[in-house]
């Protein structure tokens, strides 16, 4: 049974007026609740609980919480409901000033549910997650319009075969396409195509390209070689990030991993990095500038629990970078 409208207004037609985002947003928001533990659990093993934090997350929540608090103005399309969870994640990403484009609560939706599980001694963590309730965003004409004027379309795989017009409309505007892909949905092959700044763990990356092996060097050349992209990016944790201008995509360059002291919990590190990176986009960061900055803001992410809580201000960005002897 689909799931009703409680009978609220459209908000998109409301926030047409504003001015358009810097960034636009059309992907999964979770909510996160994080059980930090002393050691990853075995088969029949009991331990006690170290802290339970409850917090949002998802690739593109995050993202766009990252580049909110680096001072990109983000809307977000999203579909949420009038229960607890999105009650939750409504009040937290308006609190980021993140404009909510909702048309209409949805009565029962709800986002994504997050179980993670932290293991305290390496930050290292395991996701265990439900979608039942969760829905794609609508999409109409004006959300058409408002992806042609967004400085630029932030989008994921989880609700690629609902959004792949969207990135069509803004690609046809001449507006960039940042996308976060970590595995294979319905027609996010489609919408890869469309993202003109793609940035891909390295797993991922030699999944698409169809070999298991490939060194990250060539992979994000053959990345960056595809049709219509400005720029790809390969990440491989502590290893850092390759990336390549479409432009000139046998000229490869190597982004160390930054470190920020003791990892608390790499939740998020991932969508920080993409958040961060199209926040530059939009500020007038230069390529490099805008891997490098994203680097740092992910390595400050490991220093707080959740996906969100340790996105940094662009304040702690530019102070974390000149303590590590780098200019911002």
């Amino acid at each position: 049974m689909p799931l009703a409208a409680s009978g609220h207004c459209s908000k998109t037609e409301t926030h047409m007026a504003d001015r358009a985002a810097d960034i636009l947003g059309l992907g999964v928001a979770t909510i996160d609740d994080l059980l930090t533990v002393a050691c990853f659990p075995k088969a029949n093993m009991k331990q006690p609980l170290l802290s339970l934090i409850r917090q949002c997350g998802g690739l593109t929540g995050s993202a766009l919480v990252a580049a909110s608090r680096l001072g990109a103005k983000c809307s977000y399309l999203i579909t949420l409901g009038d229960g607890e969870l999105s009650s939750f994640t409504r009040n937290r990403l308006t609190a980021e000033g993140i404009n909510l484009l909702e048309d209409g609560f949805q009565t029962g939706a709800e986002p994504f549910h997050s179980l993670i599980i932290v293991d305290h001694s390496t930050g290292d963590r395991s996701i265990i997650w439900r979608n039942d309730r969760t829905l794609p965003p609508r999409i109409g004409a004006a959300e058409l319009r408002l992806a042609a004027e967004a400085g630029c379309l932030f989008v994921d795989h989880v609700f690629a075969a609902d959004i792949v017009g969207m990135a069509e409309t803004a690609r046809r505007a001449g507006r960039p396409v940042v996308g976060d892909f970590e595995r294979d949905t319905p027609r996010s092959a489609e919408l890869m195509d469309l993202t003109d700044h793609l940035i891909l763990p390295l797993e991922h990356a030699r999944r698409v390209l169809g070999k298991p092996s490939v060194p990250p060097e060539e992979a994000v050349s053959d990345l960056a070689a595809r049709p219509g992209r400005s720029l790809a990016c390969v990440t491989d944790s502590e290893r850092g990030s390759w990336f390549a201008l479409g432009k000139n995509p046998g000229e490869v360059s190597h982004q160390p991993c930054f470190s920020a002291g003791e990892v608390v919990d790499s939740t998020g590190c991932g969508d920080v990095f993409h958040g961060a990176y199209a926040a530059g986009l939009v500020l007038g960061w230069s390529p490099a500038e805008r891997i490098r900055r994203a680097s740092a803001a992910a390595a400050l992410k490991t220093l707080k629990p959740g996906a969100q809580a340790g996105a940094p201000t662009l304040a702690e960005l530019k102070t974390f970078l000149v303590d590590s002897a780098e200019r911002f």
